[in-house]
């Protein structure tokens, strides 16, 4: 429920900066790129299960909905980001006896990371 409800958020901010700026192809990027990285963690997560959770997917799809907007370039850094902050989060977790993270904060901690970096 939470993740609907910040997606129909996401999506009304959107569409209102869409309205604002009279131009509709963040909405397009938004939407695309969110329906894109959400597969692929879908994919990810059924390759190996337990790996991902059907959480963590449907973080990538709200998170994506907010990171799209912003073009390619911010979709390929937010990747980035998760990964290295998946692999840190990981090894500091590994470094306290576990083997397993949750993985939505590096979602969430990359996406604005790549927000930020793309407001640069």
């Amino acid at each position: 429920m939470v993740v609907a409800a910040g997606s129909a958020a996401q999506l009304a901010c959107i569409v209102a900066w869409c309205i604002w700026s009279g131009s509709w192809a963040p909405l397009a990027w938004s939407m695309g790129f969110a329906l894109a990285c959400t597969l692929v963690q879908l994919a990810l997560a059924l390759v190996r299960p337990g790996a991902l959770g059907f959480g963590d997917v449907t973080c990538t799809l709200l998170m994506g909905l907010a990171v799209g907007c912003l073009g390619v370039e911010a979709v390929a850094v937010w990747w980035l980001f998760m990964g290295l902050f998946g692999l840190a989060m990981l090894g500091i977790q590994r470094g306290r006896g576990g083997d397993s993270i949750p993985f939505a904060p590096a979602i969430v901690a990359a996406a604005f990371t790549a927000a930020a970096l793309n407001a640069l």
